[in-house]
């Protein structure tokens, strides 16, 4: 019984910030108010605030949701491969792939981004995801160094600039899709790094 009250928890949770997502998505982060998650979610105000105490409590919820989406995401393609080359193209795709399969991800993480300099706790949580999502590139570039494939470069700065690079290339598509083909522009950024880090 008590297994079952606690999914049922987990799923209008689930609910909620699926509801909250799609929100912010059509609305903007400071647009919305918790009735317009409450009508999506086809709840009362009430009925959301019973599982998230504030507005802000379901967009932290919501910021944490998408990064986990992001970093299984890298997780899963990565580790099907085992050299560092395969790996880290299994990472550059695995941003792309996310932008391909949840179109509005990047809008609402930008929206998200927006609020940094005025809210220290999405602040806290995007820099700790943020430097979660990058450690999970350092560790292949650690390991192409380890093997003298890769060149003796400073992984912490590289692995910063290749999410940064490729978390821009998604987001622009994700505001613009017409603007660029974004499987030819990953490739092309893959190129980029690995003439990068590549040792010769």
């Amino acid at each position: 019984m008590a297994r079952k009250k606690a999914e049922k928890e987990e799923m209008r949770k689930m609910q909620i910030v699926q509801s909250a997502y799609e929100v912010i998505a059509s609305k903007g982060y400071n647009n919305f108010t918790v009735e317009d998650i409450a009508n999506n979610a086809g709840l009362s105000k009430g009925g959301v605030l019973h599982y998230f105490k504030t507005k802000e409590d379901i967009l932290i919820h919501l910021l944490e949701q998408i990064y986990i989406i992001i970093k299984e995401n890298i997780n899963r393609r990565a580790d099907k491969y085992k050299t560092p080359e395969r790996k880290l193209r299994a990472i550059v795709i695995a941003f792309i792939v996310t932008a391909k399969r949840h179109p509005a991800f990047y809008t609402v993480l930008v929206d998200f981004w927006a609020q940094v300099p005025i809210n220290n706790r999405v602040k806290a949580i995007n820099s700790r995801i943020y430097e979660q999502l990058c450690d999970e590139i350092r560790k292949v570039i650690d390991m192409g160094i380890e093997q003298e494939v890769f060149k003796q470069v400073n992984s912490v700065n590289a692995s910063y600039a290749i999410a940064a690079m490729v978390m821009n290339v998604a987001i622009q598509w994700t505001f613009n899709p017409e603007m660029y083909n974004i499987d030819h522009l990953a490739r092309t950024s893959m190129k980029m790094i690995m003439a990068y880090i590549t040792a010769e």
